[in-house]
Parts: structure tokens; C-alpha cells; sequence
């Protein structure tokens, strides 16, 4: 059982975006990693951040291979819950997004203060500076 959830290849191989799922995970650890316990922070950093095997974890701490998988299985399913109680990176996420479509809708405020300027011969350039302004602080 794999400790990151597959998702299909979109090439149709069906093979696991492992790379994606590590990534994910890493995020999670990121966001979550205080209300670990120092021992599943330290498996986790071990296997996702430093790339060590189960094995070589394993002998690090004298226990077997199974215990290593299991309290990392046991750490990416806490990480898991909290993220679907909190949602601290679904939050980030949705606060990247409005950013996104705020700077979008401030350039297209711009060329229409530009466009007006030019067939109308008034002054924006003003609006169009604060315009810019504003844009640069998202």
C-alpha cells in the first residue's frame, strides 16, 4: 500500500504521479508539521524531505521496515484529517486564486483607462498609476 494516494497518469499509463503525491504530502508536512508528534515529525522529514528508504530508517531507529511504514502510513493519515478539518492549504489555495483574478481585473480596469485616454484625449494617467500601484501590492 502505497503512503501518498495515487491518482492515474493523465499519459494513460496508469502508473502513480509519485512525484505529485510526494509533493503534496511535503505541503501537508509543511502546514501541519507542529501538531505531529516529534517522532512522526522526524519519520516524516527522514522519508519525504531527506529520501530515506524504510530500511535505512528502520536500522536509525532499531525497529523493523513495517513499523517505519506504518507510523508514516499513521502521519500522512493525521496530516490528512487535519487538512480536511482546517483546510489551511485549501484556504491558501482559494487566496492565491482571488489574487489572481483581482490582478486580472485591475489590467483589464488599466486597458480600458488607457484605451479611454487615447479616444477620448483625457488625462487618466493618474488613475492609471494607481491602477498599476494597486496591482503591485496583490
Amino acid at each position: 500500500m502505497p503512503l501518498q494516494k495515487s491518482s492515474p497518469d493523465r499519459s494513460g499509463t496508469g502508473s502513480p504521479r509519485a512525484l505529485e503525491g510526494r509533493n503534496a504530502i511535503i505541503r501537508l508536512f509543511d502546514a501541519y508539521a507542529g501538531l505531529l508528534t516529534t517522532r512522526q515529525q522526524a519519520l516524516v522529514r527522514m522519508y519525504y524531505h531527506d529520501d530515506l528508504s524504510l530500511g535505512e530508517i528502520a536500522v536509525r531507529y532499531g525497529v523493523s521496515r513495517q513499523a517505519v511504514f506504518d507510523g508514516l502510513r499513521r502521519s500522512v493519515a493525521e496530516m490528512r484529517h487535519l487538512e480536511d478539518r482546517l483546510g489551511v492549504l485549501a484556504g491558501r489555495t482559494r487566496v492565491a486564486r482571488g489574487r489572481e483574478a483581482a490582478v486580472a481585473r485591475l489590467a483589464a480596469v488599466e486597458h480600458e483607462a488607457a484605451r479611454l485616454s487615447r479616444t477620448n484625449g483625457a488625462d487618466l494617467a493618474p488613475l492609471r498609476r494607481a491602477l498599476r500601484a494597486l496591482r503591485a501590492c496583490l
